[in-house]
């Protein structure tokens, strides 16, 4: 498999499945499949601004996703996802703003798509 995507439904907090789709994206990654991350539905909230779970004492998924092109990550945020729930591109902490028909053709292209 030389590529796979891995897309991100759920929000950051409150289940595991956030994090643990940051996680695959990176294992990924550190094996040389190139490895496109994408945040729909819920899941744009990850990669929101300002992000404080101290609170609940876990990490910060905003400074995972900020973090994922160091990891040679492509981080994909779904347009569609971000207006539904009244986020404009500037709150994000990284990721390029897509369209949902950029993600559709973007998923013939992986050998794998994992979502989570």
């Amino acid at each position: 498999m030389d590529s796979v995507m891995v897309v991100v439904t759920k929000a950051p907090y409150g289940t595991s499945l956030a994090a643990e789709g940051f996680r695959c994206a990176i294992g990924c990654a550190g094996m040389d499949i190139k490895t496109t991350l994408v945040l729909v539905d819920d899941g744009v909230f990850c990669a929101l601004k300002g992000q404080d779970p101290s609170a609940i004492d876990m990490k910060s998924m905003g400074e995972a996703m900020a973090s994922a092109g160091s990891y040679g990550i492509d981080l994909m945020v779904c347009k569609e996802s971000l207006d539904e729930r009244g986020i404009g591109p500037e709150n994000l902490v990284a990721g390029r703003v897509v369209s949902l028909v950029e993600v559709a053709d973007a998923m013939d292209a992986p050998g794998a798509v994992i979502r989570f």
